[in-house]
C-alpha cells in the first residue's frame, strides 16, 4: 500500500446535525476540571474503558443542536463521535478492524430517548505523526495558495483498517470505498496525498506562512519523538 491508499476521516460538523454531550464530560467541565475532561475525551476516543460505567448517558446539546439524525453525530465538547447502528453493522459485516463501540443512552431536549446510536472509539494505531508537505505550494483560483499533501510512516502502522496517527483519524481505501458505496452521511474523507492546508492569498504570504508552519510542525515532531 502507498499513501494514496489512505484517507483522513472526520465529521463534517454540520450545524443541522443532532448533537449530544455525555453527562460525565459535562460534569467535569462544570467543575472546571479540564484535566479530567481531557482524559474522558481521550479515553472514549481511544477505547480506554476501564473505570467507566455503561451505558454512558448523553443529552442533546441545548441551543446548539440540529435536528437531522445522520450516521455520524458530533459531541461538541469532545473529539469522540457517536455512530448509527447502520454504520456499526456495516463495519461488522465487512470485518473492518481498528475500532470498537461502547453502549450509550441518549436523550433529546424533551427527555425522550433517542435510539439507534453507539459510542465510537478508534483502537488502531500508528506510532508516528502526520506531516503536511509545506514545501509543496499550489495555487487554487478560489482559495488562494495551499500546501498540498500529507504523509506518515506506513512502516509504523499496525495494519488496522481504521487507526489514529496522533490527532488524525485515518482509514484505508477499503473503508473509504465502503463508506462511499453505502452513502454514510455527515463524514468527510480526503486522500492524504490530496490534503490541503491554506497558506494565503498571495505567494508572498504563502511562503511566509509556509516557513512558520514548517517550524511549528518540526517543533511538534521533536516533542513527539521525545515521548516515544
Amino acid at each position: 500500500m502507498t499513501l494514496k491508499d489512505f484517507y483522513d476521516f472526520h465529521s463534517r460538523n454540520y450545524l443541522t446535525t443532532f448533537s449530544a454531550t455525555s453527562d460525565i464530560l459535562k460534569q467535569a467541565i462544570k467543575r472546571s476540571d479540564s484535566k479530567l475532561a481531557w482524559k474522558i475525551s481521550w479515553d472514549l476516543e481511544k477505547g480506554n474503558y476501564q473505570g467507566y460505567e455503561f451505558p454512558i448517558v448523553f443529552h442533546e446539546v441545548r441551543g446548539d443542536s440540529g435536528k437531522q439524525m445522520r450516521d455520524v453525530l458530533d459531541n461538541r465538547d469532545t473529539m469522540a463521535y457517536l455512530i448509527s447502528d447502520r454504520m456499526k453493522d456495516l463495519l461488522i459485516d465487512n470485518n473492518i478492524t481498528g475500532w470498537k463501540c461502547y453502549e450509550i443512552e441518549m436523550y433529546d431536549k424533551k427527555g425522550n430517548i433517542v435510539p439507534g446510536y453507539n459510542g465510537f472509539s478508534v483502537t488502531g494505531k500508528c506510532d508516528d505523526m502526520v506531516k503536511v508537505d509545506y514545501d509543496n505550494i499550489v495555487e487554487d483560483k478560489r482559495r488562494g495558495f495551499l500546501a498540498k499533501g500529507a504523509s506518515f510512516d506506513i512502516n509504523k502502522w499496525d495494519g488496522n483498517d481504521i487507526f489514529r496517527v496522533g490527532g488524525w483519524r485515518i482509514i484505508t481505501k477499503r473503508v473509504y470505498e465502503l463508506f462511499k458505496k453505502h452513502k454514510i452521511t455527515a463524514i468527510e474523507m480526503t486522500r492524504l496525498t490530496d490534503y490541503t492546508s491554506w497558506l494565503g492569498y498571495t505567494m508572498e504570504q504563502a511562503l511566509k506562512n509556509s516557513i512558520r508552519e514548517k517550524e511549528r510542525q518540526d517543533k511538534r515532531w521533536e516533542e513527539f519523538k521525545s515521548r516515544i
